[in-house]
């Protein structure tokens, strides 16, 4: 604390650092600060500086620098939600690895809001910052639908961007997920057509073309396809890979759930024994569910495990359940007992009530 005292007088005679930050001098012990930095070892040796040469520090502000020489001296400095973000790159970039967990500790503790989020996951991204990056990803998964209205959705980079799509793409629904993507694409390219008169559509297809390969056009409904890639994003493919697109969706199996006021919760059937499972829903094609969530259908269970994973971020499934029968379950509900049969995705609304009925449809 005696060493602290001293460092708060800034006395020059008392150092033998000086640090010239936005015009500012701040003064500090080159033994105590090249001990706990790699970075400042290599920055303040002999061969690089002389004891009468000022440090120019330009990447930093002079407030958050001296918080950051402040945690060294004391082991406590001053974090908000305005300094943190160049607070954690500071410890990053000067390896002062206390330093960086007390800036990890308070970013656990802050609130995501859309302001911030993304933010955030660029930096748990950037410093492989894993626990915090778990907790982000599964934010933007439950929140990710109201997060695309917010401004900050619109105005992220297309290197953040391509990071979002490579991180999320098997996590999302991938219709709605590739609309809002698109759509930041349309609103980047809007306005830069008014700034600089440039091609909308071209634009469009530089800003996608890194982010197509996440996306499993095969694996979307006939009916996005149609009424959403053909009308809209059909320039970004050639017209032989569009061809092909088209006919992988053809031949599918759906199956959906209505409620009595015409909302769908709907999916893409992928199990074994396909047509037999089939059977046993076009069975239950005007019974009502129990208890707004099964059906009695009394099925043994398959051998063979189901062709589909459980994912983070997939709120409904599709399932034979524990004795057999077809049931509709949330994620957090399934367990090893349950066979999984789709993956379900509730239009806005979809009320589950005692007037659900299941049904399959196809395309051909």
């Amino acid at each position: 604390m005696e060493c602290f005292e001293i460092f708060k007088a800034q006395n020059p005679e008392d150092f033998d650092v000086a640090f010239e930050i936005d015009g500012k001098k701040l003064y500090a012990d080159k033994s105590r600060l090249t001990k706990i930095s790699p970075t400042f070892k290599s920055m303040l040796s002999d061969r690089w500086i002389s004891k009468d040469e000022t440090v120019k520090i330009e990447t930093y502000g002079y407030k958050n620098f001296k918080e950051f020489i402040t945690f060294i001296y004391s082991g406590e400095c001053s974090l908000n939600n305005k300094n943190i973000f160049d607070m954690i790159d500071i410890a990053e970039f000067y390896g002062v690895k206390t330093f960086k967990n007390a800036c990890v500790e308070y970013l656990s503790k802050m609130e995501y809001i859309s302001e911030n989020v993304f933010e955030l996951f660029e930096l748990s991204d950037k410093y492989s910052l894993l626990k915090l990056k778990e907790s982000i990803n599964a934010f933007i998964c439950k929140n990710f639908w109201n997060l695309l209205k917010s401004e900050s959705y619109k105005c992220l980079s297309k290197p953040l961007m391509k990071t979002i799509v490579a991180s999320f793409s098997n996590t999302l629904r991938m219709e709605e997920f590739f609309e809002a993507v698109f759509k930041w694409a349309e609103f980047r390219a809007l306005k830069e057509e008014l700034d600089e008169n440039l091609n909308v559509q071209e634009t469009i297809k530089q800003d996608l073309a890194e982010m197509l390969q996440f996306f499993k056009f095969d694996q979307m409904s006939i009916e996005f396809l149609i009424k959403f890639v053909v009308t809209k994003a059909s320039f970004l493919f050639s017209g032989e890979k569009l061809g092909g697109i088209l006919s992988s969706a053809h031949g599918k199996v759906y199956v959906r759930i209505c409620d009595e006021n015409g909302k769908i919760m709907k999916g893409v059937l992928i199990c074994h024994e396909m047509e037999k499972v089939c059977d046993v829903i076009e069975s239950q094609k005007n019974i009502p569910w129990i208890n707004n969530y099964y059906w009695p259908t009394n099925q043994s269970i398959p051998t063979v495990p189901s062709k589909l994973i459980k994912r983070h971020g997939i709120e409904w499934y599709l399932i034979y359940d524990t004795w057999g029968d077809l049931a509709v379950k949330k994620n957090p509900c399934i367990t090893n007992n349950h066979c999984l049969l789709a993956e379900m995705f509730a239009d806005d609304g979809f009320v589950r009530n005692g007037n659900c009925k299941i049904e399959i449809y196809r395309y051909t």
